[in-house]
């Protein structure tokens, strides 16, 4: 379903399997030291995924995270739950991190200068269509890079909850 979302910005075509390359890449973040995976879930349904990593960094080498992808579904969407695990996962972990988007999915845009604006107030870089960062159709990226404190703090969204498969 990600995949199939994500290859009208992208353009990413399936194998002759009907599977896309992506699952492959997926499967790192559940194995290898350095990445996390985390699935999201509300009311008991799956309602989206979270990779990053401490890893591939886009353009600062001393980040300490690394935004690979953010998926929520679409029923899930324009409720706040997206920003609720954002918001979590930034403060949980705390430290530098980088985002990078797409500039064709208007939705990852808005919502990420919504999130990371809310969260630092205001305080965060943002390179647009960065050379380090170009996708499979071309387009050059957007870059947002900022800095999370880590502390602990009782979020507002209820029956929402980020699930870290070991």
């Amino acid at each position: 379903m990600y995949c199939y979302e994500w290859s009208q910005y992208n353009h990413l075509e399936v194998d002759a399997d009907g599977t896309y390359a992506f699952e492959e890449h997926a499967s790192t973040y559940w194995t290898n030291e350095g990445y996390y995976a985390f699935l999201i879930a509300v009311d008991e349904q799956w309602a989206g995924f979270v990779f990053f990593d401490t890893h591939d960094f886009i353009v600062h080498t001393d980040c300490d995270y690394s935004m690979a992808e953010f998926f929520v579904m679409h029923a899930y969407r324009h409720h706040g739950i997206g920003s609720y695990v954002a918001t979590h996962l930034f403060e949980t972990f705390g430290g530098a991190w980088e985002i990078g988007r797409h500039p064709k999915n208007l939705s990852s845009v808005h919502f990420w200068d919504k999130v990371v604006g809310d969260y630092t107030g205001g305080d965060y870089e943002v390179r647009l269509s960065c050379p380090k960062l170009k996708y499979h159709d071309g387009a050059l990226g957007d870059v947002l890079s900022f800095h999370a404190d880590k502390h602990e703090r009782v979020l507002p969204y209820q029956g929402s909850r980020v699930c870290r498969r070991s």
